[in-house]
């Protein structure tokens, strides 16, 4: 059997060689940021994974219908599908620029002459006609990968515009849940301060009368009236806070102030998690997090384009058409016009172009890279800080239970002893007040234990919820 020798000849070696070393050169450092390890940082995808809809837990209707009237109507999130759009059809185009291009022409071009040009005498003066179909066909070769790496960028910051886009839904079901959470504690703490003023003035009126008989020392009624007016400016306060959560809601829900006024009242929401389930190590599944990711592949594939344009460049044009002074020769063989064009594009010099290009593109993915650091490090102190804040106010919340338990006894107790004539109606109306204010300090620890709670699912990530 004959051997059959596959080596390339050194003649056709040698043109190849020839090209490559003509090419202009990179002279650009390699990029020095280096991602962080995320395993290292105990940080990966959760199992179970936090639902995209983890609102729905506090089985509350108003809020359910709030979070769905904020995702159908947010300008924040038409403007995020607006630009995932404009990123997906970037992607299209790049994906379109290599391979097979085939456009159809047709002309017609009726032309006279000038009598004084440089034709014979015989074509000077007169009208020509020109028809002209034909088919223009084109191709370009992806050698280097150069416009892989482009689609390959393009995909990756599509991927990263949709989960911010994801991520913009996560936060405004957040904001939704955490100002609707606010404006219903305010609510609940209006009735409790209008019940402290109606106590603290009772009080005061008490004194007033034991004044007059000479039972109230002057200080003591000096003092219940500063109390009176503390009172009726917590309650003011209260009353513009309670405003500015039903602002916000209506702002980030897009409807009336009006629409909200025509709720149904409703309690705090009875819900509970239990933290000890929830760590940074859940945060892989962070939409921001794997966003910043996604730029930074992109980034890389961009510098690898870049690169690849200090490589020559090949396309092959060619065209098949008939062309025919008269109509009726139009489709006649011998009206063919036919050509061959290859192109080559090779960068020689290019004047330090190039270079500052992959400079540029290797000065992005270090950016990209640090971002992404950035993004990771303060997703895991965000997390830390609500995991920690959380198990403090649920024992703060069950201090203030206790406390406010003891002092309903303390306000039963003083009852039954002022039917007995043991204690003063003072005495037995400043401790009624107490409780209240007891209630009311539990209704606060309690509301920024539930606001706590929905901070650390939106830090932690959740399912991503279909587009």
């Amino acid at each position: 059997m004959r051997n059959i020798n596959t080596r390339m000849p050194p003649l056709a070696v040698l043109p190849l060689s020839l090209l490559l070393a003509s090419c202009a050169t990179p002279d650009v450092a390699p990029p020095s940021a280096s991602l962080l390890s995320a395993e290292t940082l105990a940080v990966q995808a959760a199992n179970p994974h936090i639902a995209a809809n983890w609102w729905s837990a506090m089985n509350d209707p108003v809020l359910d219908k709030l979070v769905s009237v904020a995702l159908a109507r947010s300008p924040r999130l038409t403007m995020a599908d607006a630009k995932l759009r404009a990123a997906r059809a970037s992607s299209d185009s790049v994906a379109s620029s290599d391979g097979l291009r085939v456009n159809g022409s047709a002309s017609f071009t009726r032309e006279r002459s000038s009598e004084y040009g440089n034709n014979p005498p015989a074509y000077r003066g007169i009208y020509t006609n020109l028809e002209t179909l034909g088919l223009d066909i084109s191709y370009r070769f992806d050698f280097w990968g150069k416009t892989r790496a482009q689609l390959a960028a393009a995909r990756g910051q599509a991927r990263a515009t949709e989960l911010e886009a994801d991520d913009a839904r996560q936060w405004l079901a957040w904001a939704v849940s955490s100002q609707y959470l606010e404006w219903r504690a305010a609510q609940h703490a209006l009735q409790l301060l209008r019940e402290d003023l109606s106590q603290a003035e009772a009080l005061l009126q008490n004194s007033q009368t034991r004044s007059k008989h000479g039972l109230a020392a002057p200080e003591e009624l000096a003092q219940l009236q500063a109390q009176l007016a503390e009172s009726r400016e917590r309650l003011a306060r209260a009353s513009q806070r309670e405003a500015q959560a039903s602002h916000a809601l209506a702002a980030l829900t897009a409807q009336a102030q009006t629409s909200l006024a025509q709720l149904p009242d409703a309690p705090l929401p009875q819900w509970q998690l239990d933290s000890s389930q929830y760590s940074t190590a859940m945060l892989g599944q962070r939409a921001d997090i794997q966003a910043a990711r996604e730029r930074v592949e992109a980034a890389s594939a961009t510098m690898r384009a870049a690169r690849a344009d200090f490589y020559p460049d090949l396309r092959i044009g060619s065209l098949a058409a008939l062309s025919s002074a008269e109509l009726s020769n139009l489709l006649d063989p011998g009206a063919r016009l036919l050509r061959f064009a290859p192109a080559l594009t090779l960068p020689i010099f290019s004047n330090g172009e190039l270079n500052a290009r992959l400079s540029g593109r290797t000065a992005d993915y270090e950016q990209a890279v640090a971002q992404y650091n950035q993004t990771l490090l303060a997703a895991i102190q965000e997390t830390a800080d609500r995991s920690s804040q959380l198990h403090n106010l649920n024992q703060a919340e069950s201090q203030a239970q206790a406390a406010q338990a003891a002092r309903h006894e303390a306000a039963r107790v003083l009852q039954a002893r002022l039917q007995s004539g043991l204690v003063s109606r003072s005495q037995w109306l400043a401790e009624n007040r107490r409780y209240t204010q007891a209630r009311l300090t539990t209704l606060e620890t309690r509301a920024q234990r539930l606001q706590a709670q929905a901070a650390l699912l939106r830090a932690l990530g959740s399912q991503r919820a279909a587009s």
